[in-house]
């Protein structure tokens, strides 16, 4: 997918550290829909154990909402620097083209 085009004067683009707390907040996001849909499926289905259902369901939707955050602010930062460096590696492939 190639670049987006240059925004308009003014405008900066978001930093690394912001695309990384974004990834991380929609990652969250989903994170606790997905903890609530398979937590309340288990309570439903095995019952609420020994912490009871609001235990029981906060823990399914804390670390679902931990581990999709925390792997979807790295996938962000790793596709912000792939884009760091096809924009970096631009300018030579259009300086050799024009060369030959």
């Amino acid at each position: 997918m190639p670049p987006p085009p240059p925004a308009a004067v003014g405008m900066a683009e978001p930093t690394t550290f912001q695309k990384m707390k974004m990834g991380a907040l929609m990652g969250s996001t989903v994170g606790l829909t997905i903890g609530f849909i398979f937590g309340g499926f288990s309570i439903i289905r095995a019952g609420p154990g020994p912490r009871g259902v609001m235990g029981t369901l906060s823990q399914y939707m804390l670390s679902s909402a931990a581990t999709f955050g925390f792997f979807m602010s790295i996938g962000s930062v790793i596709r912000t620097e792939e884009e760091f460096n096809q924009r970096r590696r631009l300018p030579v492939r259009v300086m050799n083209e024009k060369h030959l």
